[in-house]
């Protein structure tokens, strides 16, 4: 399944904005078990490629969500210790995410 992250979380996030409650609970649910089961680096890279472009504010604060889970799943000192290219999109996109004017985002 690593190979088909990036379209997969970019189809769910797409699913979340362009639905209704239960589709969106379901593709939210759905992202969680991707993000449980693939490599977490895979998962982070998706998920910063397809959160920050979305227009949808509620796609955004859950792809957000599921970032900080990936994030709290890699830990500190690991995503401290890698490549700083990559430490530098991952701030850039945390920051992005973090000054969305929609309040639901934060």
């Amino acid at each position: 399944m690593d190979h088909e992250v990036e379209m997969i979380t970019q189809v769910l996030l797409q699913k979340m904005g362009n639905s209704k409650k239960l589709i969106q609970e379901a593709a939210s649910c759905s992202l969680s078990i991707m993000v449980a089961n693939v490599t977490p680096a895979r998962a982070m890279a998706a998920l910063m490629a397809s959160a920050t472009q979305q227009c949808n504010a509620l796609v955004r604060r859950l792809a957000a969500k599921h970032l900080l889970s990936v994030v709290e799943l890699i830990g500190t000192e690991k995503l401290l210790s890698g490549k700083l290219q990559n430490l530098n999109l991952l701030v850039h996109t945390l920051v992005k995410l973090a000054q969305d004017n929609h309040q639901d985002s934060k």
